[in-house]
């Protein structure tokens, strides 16, 4: 009986083996080699038997019946048919561009048989979008080469023998990534994998220059909101074609091309959808920018049927820079993503999620070749391994690694010279008070202490003739937790209406700080404890002295004593809460990448007298409330509330004042203050601020030759001021309300900048109105300068 059995399945085996047959190949454009993704693959002639090429443009068929024909067609293209006789590996077919294909006349009698699919496209999108899933898991392969791309083939081939026939630049990541819906997402990178470097701070994602899905209102490229071709509303801003109609077992396949309609002003994508009737779900997506820019991209993406879900399984963008680094040499950047081990619904709780969405593992850049071999999709062609023998050795001799120390550390406005970083913040200072100071601000760094730092400034101003200087230590107790100590002295200026809340986040540049010119010296001495709890919520509480000496003509009257300086001793608490806020690791630092709710700033202040020799009892709060967001076909808006509230007499410098931004010399429009308004115009002890903002973007106005951006402004201000008679200088009370509307047109000249985009230049004019309208009009006007960049 048992040797009967095992020579049954023996002649089972054999007739299998014999009975498989099997042909692989590779689809590309015969003109530029590179492989069409998604070309129709249709063997013996049977439109209902065959494949689609995936990203890389390859297909395999395995299966008892014998292949005689291919044939091959892809929109745009000639289709191409093939003999065959035999099992064949690796067959390359050729598919010539077919001129204005794209571009014929179809008319239809009746509804447009396209539109009808994309309706039920629409209607399913919420049902197929995967980050609408309870839970997921996967891991992917990610792969990014950078290329030069020479209009000239001599030219091209002389760039490759530089290289030694390698590529540019290369790197690799294996990364695995975990959802929760909705919005809770985490990914770990587990390995990276760059060259030239050997100790890489950053890594290469599936959604670096991409979203996961195509199922988004809105699609990010860059700087640009483009109008996705799958949401509401788009049949009648998209031109819809069926273009072919494929067979997947009981499955059809519809390709569908789309572009915007004619005179429709909204940034739009063409490219095509292939749409499977089963759950009508996008199965393959091209995309590109229907308006080229001088940075153009491309994405693609596939997707397969997992446990009855639609997920995306291969991801493809390239990013092409024509003229970039010159107009002869252009540069490609092309990197693909390769999704595998996917688990849907599977149980995960939150509070096993990380801080940060993404962050890399303390040993992903230290992974051997063995482990590569096994993570790679396929090995490395001769190219890519010559990539890094020839790379690696050039950022070796050039010191590659110390060029990225230097970069992660400009991130944060500092340069590292040995143990020390030099801080830019303390270093390069400007105000009206002082003009320049000349000084240098320094920190220690981690190659001194791991947690513990030191710093300190001086400087010396060239317009007040005084010394500035301080110090300060800190000592991070928890990473993870972001717990930190430290205490910290000064000697210095701060403008008035600046004392306590601080929350901006380092910058280059700032234009409001430039235009200061009423301040305090302050002698300080600070303790503060920082610490995150609640994944989304920062604390910060602080023991505080000051002792401030105004230096503008100033009394302060209370108990009937009139006195110019002061001491004030202070107890502060203060948080910022942002839920939901997206915390990347990258280059050796947690950066936000935002957030699509609301951010909470809050800060309360409490005067302690005869602590320390503090003259002032009161108590102090302040809070903000800032947001952003962009809604489809009408463009982007933001909006900021602040307000404050002091309950006793407390002097000039401790009130709230400083809102303003009109100022002769500086005729810049500074974010989230009144345009038209003196920096020191108003003084009130309580208050409230709206600022709001509408960017049209090129919604309302695009020609070929000129595309303003327009914004609307409108800002709200109301304050009041208890015991004004306390403060003998001059000042007003804002106690009716305050109201100006501006218009920015950005983009009225543009500029080629590195033939990498345009920095435009525009204007705002702003006029204010009501309780505080000056009796000439052209008084209440203000007219300021913009500038922008856009790669288009």
């Amino acid at each position: 009986m048992q040797l009967r059995s095992l020579l049954f399945f023996l002649s089972f085996f054999i007739t299998v083996s014999y009975g498989q047959h099997r042909i692989s190949g590779k689809v590309k454009d015969k003109d530029t080699g590179e492989p069409l993704a998604f070309a129709s693959v249709i063997f013996n002639t049977d439109p209902r038997f065959g494949t689609t090429t995936n990203i890389d443009g390859k297909f395999v068929y395995s299966g008892a019946e014998a292949i005689h024909t291919i044939k091959c067609s892809y929109v745009g293209y000639e289709e191409q048919a093939v003999q065959l006789s035999g099992n064949r590996q690796d067959i390359i077919i050729e598919l010539a561009f077919a001129e204005n294909m794209l571009d014929e006349v179809i008319v239809n009698q009746g509804e447009n048989p396209a539109n009808a699919i994309m309706r039920k496209v629409i209607a399913n999108k919420e049902l197929n979008d995967p980050e609408n899933i309870t839970s997921f898991k996967y891991n992917s392969y990610n792969k990014v080469i950078y290329d030069f791309k020479s209009k000239d083939k001599n030219d091209s081939i002389k760039l490759k023998e530089k290289l030694q026939n390698g590529h540019i630049f290369m790197m690799e990541s294996v990364t695995e990534r975990k959802f929760i819906s909705h919005d809770n997402s985490e990914e770990v990178v587990l390995a990276t994998k760059v060259s030239g470097f050997k100790d890489p701070s950053f890594a290469s994602l599936a959604t670096d220059l991409q979203p996961f899905s195509f199922y988004k209102d809105n699609i990010p490229f860059i700087n640009v909101n483009y109008l996705n071709p799958v949401s509401k509303g788009s049949l009648n801003k998209y031109k819809f074609i069926l273009r072919d109609t494929l067979y997947q077992g009981r499955d059809t396949v519809y390709v569908i091309s789309y572009k915007p309609l004619p005179r429709k002003n909204f940034d739009g994508l063409t490219g095509l959808l292939y749409i499977n009737t089963n759950k009508y779900a996008l199965q393959n997506v091209s995309a590109t920018p229907f308006e080229k820019g001088k940075i153009d991209i491309k994405i693609q993406q596939q997707y397969s049927l997992i446990d009855g879900q639609w997920f995306p399984q291969q991801l493809e963008y390239a990013l092409i820079m024509n003229d970039y680094p010159t107009k002869k040499i252009g540069m490609i950047v092309q990197g693909r993503s390769y999704i595998d081990n996917v688990q849907l619904n599977v149980p995960l709780r939150k509070k096993d999620f990380r801080l940060e969405s993404v962050w890399i593992d303390d040993d992903a850049a230290k992974k051997d070749s063995i482990y590569w071999r096994s993570a790679r999709r396929e090995a490395l062609n001769i190219e890519e391994a010559t990539t890094y023998r020839v790379i690696d050795s050039i950022g070796e001799k050039n010191n590659f690694d110390g060029l990225l120390t230097l970069v992660e550390k400009l991130v944060r406005g500092r340069i590292p010279v040995k143990y020390v970083d030099i801080d830019l913040g303390k270093t390069l200072v400007y105000n009206k008070y002082e003009g320049f100071r000349l000084g240098l601000g320094m920190h220690t760094n981690e190659k001194l202490f791991d947690r513990l730092t030191l710093g300190g400034f001086f400087g010396y101003g060239l317009k007040d003739e005084k010394w500035k200087y301080g110090g300060e230590i800190n000592y991070e107790l928890s990473k993870k937790h972001e717990f930190s100590i430290g205490a910290k002295y000064q000697d210095n200026l701060v403008e008035v209406g600046k004392h306590g809340f601080k929350h901006a986040d380092f910058s280059y540049y700032n234009f409001r700080d430039v235009i200061a010119y009423r301040m305090d010296r302050v002698q300080e001495e600070t303790f503060n404890v920082g610490f995150r709890t609640m994944r989304y919520l920062r604390w910060n509480v602080s023991l505080n002295h000051q002792r401030v000496s105004p230096l503008y003509p100033y009394a302060f009257v209370n108990d009937g004593t009139a006195f110019t300086r002061y001491d004030n001793s202070t107890i502060g608490v203060g948080l910022r809460f942002a839920y939901k806020e997206k915390i990347v690791n990258s280059f050796r630092q947690n950066i936000s990448a935002g957030t699509a709710w609301p951010i909470l700033y809050f800060y309360y202040t409490k005067g302690i007298k005869d602590m320390f020799d503090g003259d002032l009892n009161y108590n102090k709060i302040e809070a903000v409330i800032e947001d952003s967001f962009y809604t489809k076909s009408l463009g982007k808006t933001s909006y900021r509330i602040e307000g404050g509230y002091i309950d006793k007499p407390v002097p000039y410098g401790q009130l709230f004042t400083g809102e303003g931004s009109y100022d002769d010399d500086t005729k810049i429009i500074i974010k989230n203050t009144f345009q038209t308004v003196l920096p020191y115009e108003f003084l009130s002890d309580r208050y409230v601020n709206l600022f709001t903002a509408h960017n049209f973007e090129s919604l309302l106005f695009k020609t070929e030759w000129l595309q303003p951006v327009l914004s609307i402004h409108n800002n709200f201000g109301y304050g009041d001021l208890h015991n004004p008679y306390s403060h003998l200088t001059d000042f007003k009370v804002k106690n009716k309300l305050f109201m100006e509307t501006g218009l920015q047109v950005d983009n009225l000249v543009k500029m080629n900048y590195m033939n990498l985009g345009y920095l435009g230049l525009g204007a705002g004019v702003f006029c204010r109105y009501g309780g505080y309208a000056y009796d000439n009009f052209n008084d209440n006007l203000a007219l300021k300068i913009t500038a922008s960049f856009s790669i288009k």
